[in-house]
């Protein structure tokens, strides 16, 4: 894996002026890329203003904002870093997303399967329903994002930073859409059901069906869209320490990238089946707000789309930790992950499930300690002026 260390500088100032920026690498690559935009008149970051230009793209979960936020390649390390020694005072308003302060407690999740399950007995399909971790760390954000981007090439790694969305990190395994630039056609995958890595028993029939209703909307989505839709053999992707049931899927025919990318987010991988049903039983019984987890994150390169469903992954703000001279830079991390819910499905296994998606995350982040946020002295931490005031609930 090479990041540049110019882009570690680069970063590094954008961070700290809040100016968007991303740094990132497309599955198989060793080398990142890096490149940055300043806001425009109103604040705003949009990523498609420039037809011509790269552009790096972030979509919240419900799919529903007036524009699709990201960072058009204007600046690259060099010149985002002449840029702020040629304006070093200058420092863009902060960002509006205020950070979680809380974990999603068992009983809330456990309350939550227990409201879906009639439904799923009684009519069929399934919901996802997702889980997210409250964690403050002191490493350098940096770095966190680093260390998890070596565990694995095979998957879309991304730090990034819009005034809409605040900052994030991922590591993606799912391919949402591959678009080719003559717009004749794209490869998807349908990704669904989880296991250890290490397991070697035959799939279940509970992941079996999960999966199966996941390809079934996307196929017909794109039949929809009047494309020709050819499904691969079931296989599996694995990622670090667990594997996934997929199916690679290609469509053929004129295809508009962007409508594709609405109609397909969120899949049932991530929202449920039926979906708007899935919707609303999200929207009823999860207690956090998903934000960007689960909407599609990704970059269009010389015309080319590379969508990603965005898993895998933390919303980051920066805060004070510790009093007075003693203070330390830190941040406070909200990990979200999640598993699809179907009739027999049991929630000890979907909680456990859950919680595996984000161990790797979460073992870069404590790499030089970690605290849940419950646990920390309320007294020791003190939002910085790059993060929304909000009060603590302590």
């Amino acid at each position: 894996m090479k990041i540049n260390s110019k882009y570690i500088a680069a970063v590094d100032v954008c961070l700290e002026h809040n100016i968007p920026f991303t740094l990132f690498a497309l599955p198989g690559e060793e080398r990142f890329s890096f490149f940055a935009s300043l806001p425009d008149s109103n604040g705003e970051s949009h990523a498609f203003d420039d037809k011509g230009k790269d552009t790096f793209f972030i979509n919240f979960f419900d799919n529903d904002e007036p524009y699709i936020a990201g960072v058009v390649n204007r600046f690259d390390a060099d010149s985002i870093l002449e840029y702020i020694t040629s304006h070093p005072n200058t420092v863009f308003p902060q960002p509006l997303i205020q950070p979680a302060t809380y974990s999603t407690h068992r009983v809330s999740y456990d309350n939550a399967f227990a409201s879906v399950i009639p439904r799923l007995k009684h009519s069929g399909g399934k919901v996802v329903l997702s889980q997210h971790q409250a964690l403050i760390s002191v490493r350098p954000l940096i770095q966190v994002a680093i260390d998890y981007f070596k565990q694995t090439n095979s998957t879309f790694r991304y730090l990034c930073f819009t005034p809409e969305t605040g900052i994030w990190v991922g590591s993606t395994p799912e391919l949402l859409m591959q678009s080719t630039e003559a717009g004749d056609g794209i490869v998807t995958m349908s990704l669904a059901g989880t296991k250890a890595v290490d397991d070697d028993t035959p799939w279940d029939e509970k992941n079996l069906e999960e999966h199966h209703l996941v390809t079934l909307f996307i196929e017909k989505s794109l039949k929809d869209m009047s494309l020709e839709v050819e499904v691969d053999p079931l296989s599996e992707l694995t990622f670090c320490n667990i594997k996934h049931l997929c199916n690679v899927i290609t469509a053929t025919g004129q295809v508009d990238a962007q409508q594709v990318l609405s109609e397909l987010s969120p899949t049932p991988a991530v929202a449920g089946f039926p979906r708007e049903v899935a919707l609303t039983e999200i929207d009823t019984f999860e207690t956090h707000c998903r934000r960007c987890y689960a909407g599609y994150v990704g970059v269009r390169i010389g015309g080319e789309y590379h969508a990603f469903v965005n898993l895998r992954c933390a919303f980051v703000a920066p805060i004070n930790y510790g009093e007075g001279l003693e203070s330390l830079p830190a941040y406070l991390y909200n990990l979200y992950s999640g598993g699809g819910i179907v009739a027999s499905s049991n929630c000890d296994d979907e909680w456990n499930e859950a919680i595996s998606k984000i161990a790797r995350l979460k073992a870069a982040i404590s790499a030089e300690g970690y605290d849940e946020l419950s646990n920390i002295n309320p007294k020791l931490v003190k939002f910085t002026n790059r993060c929304p005031k909000i009060d603590l609930p302590f």
